[in-house]
């Protein structure tokens, strides 16, 4: 996994949300912005859970089109205790979404800062108590796929949460953006531009248990 991880985020984030239509999350220059991930950005499959990290909360499940993924069970996964290696499950959840795609300067950073600190509600779920975390990664970038609404970058600082960080130097592809505010942005990003970015961490809403 390790390995993978090196070359890529896909292994972390391999589910590239068909996203082309779907509304871009509301953000503004406030550092206490109303941060949330749109409902719209929620996926639905079943799977099997290949690993378990209780101490996170964390699962790796296996999609049989899209390999392996890793996410974070929200509070609402009340059965979370039950969930074994294994098992076939239905879950609800939510891939990365891009809260910021922007060149460096100090307050880009401060505010990247501010979001991660702040974490992001679920849009229509008033009873979820945990927010879901956000992470950041900043560098040079080195490649602009507007195809693919992707960013490569030689990463500085940053990394996913309960992730070995990447060294400093690696090039690493960016998950997909999502939003239009990031779309419109990653328009404006050339190749040696120094950039930072947020993005929200995979999580699960609901994991049903099927066998």
């Amino acid at each position: 996994m390790q390995a993978d991880r090196r070359s890529t985020l896909k292994l972390l984030g391999g589910a590239a949300l068909t996203a082309a239509a779907l509304p871009a999350l509301p953000f503004s220059a406030a550092a206490q912005e109303d941060l949330f991930v749109s409902s719209a950005y929620q996926n639905f499959k079943r799977g099997t859970i290949h690993s378990l990290d209780e101490k996170t909360r964390g699962f790796v499940i296996v999609w049989q089109d899209l390999g392996r993924v890793k996410m974070k069970a929200a509070d609402l996964v009340t059965n979370y205790g039950a969930l074994r290696v294994g098992q076939i499950v239905d879950v609800q959840w939510y891939d990365y979404v891009d809260f910021l795609i922007a060149p460096t300067t100090p307050a880009v950073t401060a505010r990247a800062k501010a979001m991660m600190a702040q974490g992001a509600r679920i849009e229509g779920i008033p009873g979820a108590r945990e927010r879901i975390r956000l992470w950041s990664m900043a560098g040079m970038c080195t490649k602009v796929d507007l195809a693919t609404n992707t960013v490569f970058l030689i990463n500085a600082s940053g990394g996913e949460p309960d992730k070995p960080s990447p060294d400093s130097g690696e090039v690493i592809q960016m998950p997909q953006i999502v939003s239009e505010a990031g779309k419109a942005a990653l328009k404006t990003i050339k190749p040696g531009t120094l950039i930072t970015t947020v993005y929200s961490v995979q999580t699960a809403l609901q994991v049903t248990i099927i066998r």
